[in-house]
């Protein structure tokens, strides 16, 4: 099967792999597992080994008859939609989400996933090794920014291993890595759900310009004097002269509490 390029298809082939990533989810009774981009079944095979019964989401049409082929009888379902319009909930809660994401929509599937938790369990994706490297980048590094808190926002997040683009093809330009996010399943007592985009808007804000001290970059963009931001931080501890990717997740939800 031809990958197409408007898809950002690029297979994954190397079985080692898909063995990993299939073994990495950890699954208890009565959890469904959702695979996103099947594709032509390499990850799916050995899925369906360890979970009979599971879904895939899949848009390109083209690739249904290559991957029933591949699979076989079984219990799996297969729902032939753009993930972006899915309905995770078609899958059945709760659901481990898992799968090999397109480069260029790959964050939007991120954040999609995990505003399902905490009816999603974990998300265990592999992605361009840059982005990776982001999510699970720390505060002080030049890494940390809006995906590192947002994902981190939803629990533990843990870089599990790097593909070469060998691994693929056709072989993208540039290598790929696995990570996972275990979500805490308190995570509406850390933040009520209705305040979730308010929050995640304000972040956002915050790394618009990353190079000014967070203060002033907050008072530009949301109002309120910057005297008034850098007092604020300086009582939770990250100083007043402090940037954004200064803050780990738990000092931003403490910034955004005192000034909200």
């Amino acid at each position: 099967m031809r990958p197409k390029k408007h898809l950002g298809q690029h297979f994954l082939t190397a079985p080692a792999y898909a063995v990993k990533i299939a073994e990495a989810i950890s699954l208890g009774s009565g959890e469904q597992v959702l695979e996103i981009g099947p594709g032509h079944g390499a990850l799916s095979q050995h899925l369906k080994r360890r979970i009979p019964k599971f879904h895939l989401v899949e848009v390109d049409e083209d690739a249904i008859g290559r991957l029933r082929q591949k699979l076989g009888a079984g219990e799996y379902v297969i729902h032939c939609e753009d993930v972006l319009q899915f309905d995770y909930a078609k899958a059945g809660f709760p659901v481990h989400v898992v799968g090999n994401l397109p480069y260029n929509i790959g964050a939007l599937i991120i954040k999609k996933t995990l505003l399902y938790s905490p009816a999603v369990l974990s998300c265990t994706f592999m992605v361009q090794k840059e982005v990776a490297q982001r999510i699970v980048s720390g505060p002080h590094s030049k890494a940390n920014g809006f995906l590192s808190v947002f994902c981190q926002f939803f629990g533990k997040v843990k870089l599990l291993f790097h593909v070469p683009p060998g691994a693929f093809f056709p072989p993208p330009n540039v290598d790929s890595s696995v990570f996972q996010v275990i979500v805490d399943q308190d995570v509406e007592q850390k933040l009520p759900r209705d305040q979730w985009q308010e929050f995640f808007k304000f972040v956002d804000a915050g790394f618009s310009m990353r190079r000014k001290q967070l203060a002033k970059v907050l008072s530009m963009r949301l109002g309120m004097a910057k005297d008034v931001y850098g007092t604020e931080l300086e009582k939770i501890g990250a100083g007043e002269a402090a940037r954004a990717e200064d803050l780990d997740v738990n000092l931003w939800l403490g910034l955004f509490r005192r000034v909200r």
